[in-house]
């Protein structure tokens, strides 16, 4: 049993090696692949449009404040990269990571979620899952745009645009802590205004697993396993502290 948020997080790691559950984990992978390609590309071009802009803001008498820049995008740069990396690998693999979750209970407990899957169980999985991702959407999108305003009423005041970064880490954080949880919960008929109560009694297992799992979701390469392993990790956390019976 993991006793901390990024515990669970290395224990979804080890969890996708074991012969029950890495067939689960082969159609995510080529998801993020294919992901992984097209995504680094776009933002390493962007990424450099950016800081020239920025540095064109700033004028020639502030060049000095380049080093600053170049780290407080970055920083920024990986969160963002990290974040949407995910967000959009769960949008498009959302029915296949159910089914992973629901694989990964039934290593750690024993028993399956739900009935064995037809045809037209997956089906309705796949519909049910892609649902309930968009009404996660009406949750995630507005409060994000409200990060992302107060970020930009803190780089108007000096010294304080350093906190931005931190600020949408932290969001960050937070969501992919009840994204990757979800899974486990939608696969046992918990809502996710539920879910969000049962990880805000733990916040502080929740936050560190989030943490670590945006972390890296930020690193080319590792990245293609990061989000397989944070629902694995997610569902053993659900099923140690999450569950309604788990101590």
């Amino acid at each position: 049993m993991a006793t901390t948020g990024a515990g669970y997080f290395w224990q979804g790691v080890k969890l996708l090696r074991q012969p029950g559950i890495r067939a689960f984990v082969i159609v995510p992978v080529l998801i993020n692949l294919l992901l992984f390609a097209a995504l680094t590309a776009v933002l390493v071009a962007q990424f450099d449009t950016l800081l020239n802009w920025l540095v064109a803001q700033l004028g020639g008498w502030l060049e000095w404040l380049r080093w600053l820049l170049w780290l407080i995008a970055g920083i920024f740069w990986l969160v963002f990269y990290g974040y949407g990396f995910t967000l959009i690998s769960t949008l498009i693999a959302a029915p296949f990571y159910g089914l992973l979750a629901e694989r990964v209970e039934l290593h750690l407990t024993g028993k399956a979620a739900s009935e064995p899957l037809t045809l037209t169980g997956l089906l309705v999985l796949a519909h049910r899952t892609l649902v309930r991702e968009v009404r996660k959407l009406l949750y995630f999108l507005p409060r994000f745009l409200g990060v992302v305003l107060l970020s930009l009423i803190l780089s108007f005041v000096p010294g304080l645009g350093l906190l931005a970064p931190v600020l949408y880490f932290l969001w960050g954080a937070w969501s992919l802590a009840l994204q990757h949880a979800d899974y486990a919960a939608d696969n046992n008929g918990v809502t996710f205004a539920a879910l969000r109560d049962r990880c805000a009694r733990r916040r502080g297992t929740s936050l560190s697993f989030g943490a670590l799992a945006m972390l890296s979701a930020s690193v080319p390469l590792l990245n293609l396993l990061a989000v397989p392993a944070a629902v694995a990790g997610a569902t053993a956390l659900w099923v140690e502290r999450l569950d309604s019976g788990a101590g």
